[in-house]
């Protein structure tokens, strides 16, 4: 399976969570909070930019993925802006064909 978390050269760190508890490994952690950007051609608005979020858990080492608003917040300087309820799973990437 493949996966892709923006399709930028850049990744940036974003800082660390408050401590979370992790669903994998089930550790109290502080995720670290990543960004890329994912640009993509589109008929009808020409550029799609948008920001991808994702974090790590330094225990077990599982990515998850957080909505653009809520990452938005957090670089804002909310920390507890993400919880774990918040965290999604990766998707699949699919190549348009």
């Amino acid at each position: 399976m493949e996966y892709r978390l923006g399709n930028s050269i850049r990744i940036k760190s974003k800082g660390e969570t408050v401590k979370l508890k992790c669903p994998h490994c089930e550790k109290e952690v502080q995720f670290g909070v990543f960004s890329n950007f994912e640009r993509r051609l589109d008929a009808e608005k020409f550029l799609d930019l948008k920001t991808v979020y994702f974090l790590i858990c330094p225990n077990c080492t599982s990515v998850y993925t957080v909505d653009e608003v809520t990452g938005n917040e957090f670089t804002k300087g909310r920390q507890d802006a993400i919880d774990t309820w918040d965290f999604k799973d990766l998707k699949e990437f699919k190549p348009r064909i």
